[in-house]
Order: C-alpha cells, then structure tokens, then sequence
C-alpha cells in the first residue's frame, strides 16, 4: 500500500486527472445506461398509449331517429327565467337524433344549451327571450311537432310572487283583476280574482299528492303575468 502511494505521489498532475476522470466514467456509465433505458421504456409506453387514444372525440348530434313518434308528458320546472335549467320528460326523444329541434317559450334552443339528449329525457338551459304561455316544442325528423303545456317565464324585474304553504297556492304584489290557471295530474283549474289588492291572495289549495305542472296568471285582458317563486317552497 505505502509502495501504492509512493508511485501516485511520483505522477504527474494531469496524469492523475486522467485516472480520476476514468474512474468516474466507469462508476458512472452503468448508472447511466440503465437511466437511458428506463426513459426509452416509458417514452414507449406513451407511443403505445397515445396510439390507443382517439384523435377526436365524437360529438352525438347525429343520432338515429327514433322508431315512434315522440310525446312530452312533463317539463319542470314550469316556470323559470333565461339561463335557468330545465328538464323535459317524455319518450321516443332518441339519442341527440338528426333533423331534430327544440324550442322553449317560442326561442329555439341552439345544440350548446343542451346538456343531454336521450330516449326519454332533455335537459337545457332556457334561451333569451322566452315567452310566457308558450310551451315546450320538439320536432324530430318528419314527425308531427309535439308540445307540452303552456309555461311561465320571467325576468329579474317581476315583482309578483307566487307562494305555496303547504297545499295552499297563493300570489302576492297584484293588483286588478288577474286570472290563475292550474294545470295538474287531475286536470285544469281556474280562479278570476275581479280586484287584487297587492296583498297575499289565494288561488288554489291542493290535493293530498297533487302536483302542479304549470300555472299561469294573466291579467283581465289576458296578457300574461310574469311571476317569480322560492324553488324550495314549491319542491324544485
């Protein structure tokens, strides 16, 4: 060992960085080699996957259309606002069939409003400009449009206010005469109120399980009333 030493003492300086260099190099190079495979195998691994992975994701907007005609049995909730989601129930709507459209409140409502399209429900967003006492409209292919109850719409400005306390339906903030007609599973009702005084009045009491599925108020020469609600007081 002493002779070892000896001997690198007796070498020159760039002679010993020589050695030291070489050293490090074979200490290095399998560390190295096995780094460089390891990348190799995942960058592999990624081709692999990334030639398993479509290109594009197909959009369903042009689905087969349906083998019946299509019926709407419901829309809730029936009174909204633009923006407002709201879902159509029924069935034979397809799959995001071709040659389809939909219209709510007499607006036509464009592909990006919708958020699902199938065989027996739609959900969208109501579009600008909705129109109290029109309906929900559906139109695919060449059958018959078919259309749901008339529905309510209103904007931020409706000082009306519909209330539901347990069974009983009332409406507050009208004044004159106003017309209030219910549509539920158990048919049709109305009620003429001949001179609203801006207090709460009350129009319907319920049923035991009967549900509303659209109420409209027009005033004594029936134009529609546009009114707002708490979702939570009516169940939505």
């Amino acid at each position: 060992m002493k002779n070892m030493f000896e001997k690198l003492n007796q070498l020159s300086y760039p002679t010993v960085i020589f050695i030291a260099s070489c050293i490090t190099l074979i200490s290095v190079l399998p560390l190295w080699i096995y780094i460089s495979g390891q990348q190799t195998n995942i960058a592999t691994r990624a081709v692999e996957t990334m030639s398993v992975v479509p290109t594009s994701i197909p959009t369903p907007t042009d689905g087969p259309v349906p083998e019946n005609p299509p019926t709407i049995t419901r829309v809730y909730p029936w009174v909204g606002k633009a923006g407002d989601v709201i879902i159509i129930e029924g069935k034979n709507f397809g799959n995001y069939p071709k040659n389809r459209r939909l219209s709510i409140g007499d607006a036509i409502v464009a592909d990006a409003l919708i958020s699902q399209w199938s065989d027996t429900q739609i959900e969208a967003l109501i579009p600008s400009n909705p129109k109290s006492g029109e309906p929900a409209a559906l139109r695919i292919d060449t059958y018959p449009i078919v259309e749901s109850l008339p529905l309510s719409f209103y904007d931020q400005t409706a000082t009306i206010r519909l209330r539901k306390q347990g069974a009983v339906v009332s409406v507050e903030g009208v004044s004159g005469e106003i017309r209030a007609t219910l549509f539920t599973q158990n048919g049709k009702r109305e009620i003429t109120i001949p001179d609203a005084n801006q207090q709460t009045m009350m129009l319907f009491t319920l049923s035991p399980s009967e549900e509303i599925l659209t109420l409209l108020l027009t005033d004594e020469k029936g134009t529609f009333i546009p009114y707002s609600l708490n979702p939570i007081e009516f169940g939505f």
